[in-house]
């Protein structure tokens, strides 16, 4: 875990040091009560810190993103995100390479076979309507340690989503809802625990920056997320730190 921390540090500050009027810097740590990601809640019951960095050129980015629990098991992911967007922030397809340390009791992170990596690579394409605030998306993972079927080929299990934002000026607070749902794989072992199409991933969130004193303030939120077809329930609370 503080090799992975130290490597995110490291690439926080190169790419602040190299950033020019071509380019542009992001990045942020998250802390969260529990980590769920599409209605999957990878990080178990325990707080998750989740620190990460993009740098960003011409609509061309590239991506660092951890995820650390605090529990005795403490879960970890690493993954990197190369993505390219264009139609003035239209549309954005990107690759991401997700990788799970601490779900392996083998672990090799340069390991690259086909049928024996512990990486799995994703396909996205993410659709921002015209003035509007809902995003359409749409990501099929194509290498890796997908679930298979039974002869051993990828289920190439993919999730489709609708969010919308609405913010409130006023209050100085943005809402936002997800629809997202798997939508193959029936009668084989998934990735999203689904059977052919299921709905996964129904969420709500509410996000508002509380002032402490005059100069600083905590941005908090509040997100419930529901999965029906696990039948569960969740309740995340998080504070979002970004630069």
């Amino acid at each position: 875990m503080k090799k992975l921390l130290l490597i995110l540090v490291c690439l926080t500050l190169a790419v602040r040091g190299i950033a020019q009027s071509a380019w542009s810097v992001s990045g942020g740590v998250d802390l969260q009560s529990r980590y769920v990601w599409r209605g999957q809640p990878l990080g178990g019951n325990a707080p998750c810190i989740e620190p990460g960095v993009a740098v960003s050129w011409r609509g061309l980015s590239l991506g660092v993103w951890g995820a650390y629990g605090f529990a005795l098991n403490e879960y970890q992911e690493f993954d990197w995100t190369l993505g390219y967007t264009f139609g003035d922030d239209l549309i954005t397809i990107q690759v991401t390479d997700y990788s799970f340390p601490t779900l392996h009791t083998d672990y090799h992170y340069f390991d690259y076979h086909a049928n024996t990596t512990d990486h799995v690579l994703e396909a996205g394409l993410i659709f921002n309507v015209p003035k509007t605030n809902l995003s359409l998306s749409a990501y099929t993972n194509f290498f890796g340690n997908d679930a298979r079927k039974d002869n051993g080929k990828l289920v190439y299990s993919t999730y489709v989503e609708a969010s919308y934002t609405q913010p409130i000026k006023k209050i100085d607070t943005d809402l936002s809802f997800a629809l997202g749902a798997a939508v193959n794989g029936k009668g084989d072992a998934t990735f999203y625990g689904n059977d052919g199409f299921d709905i996964v991933n129904i969420s709500a969130e509410i996000r508002h920056a509380f002032p402490l004193g005059q100069r600083f303030e905590i941005p908090l939120y509040l997100q419930l997320i529901a999965n029906p077809t696990a039948n569960k329930m969740y309740a995340v609370v998080g504070c979002a730190i970004t630069f």
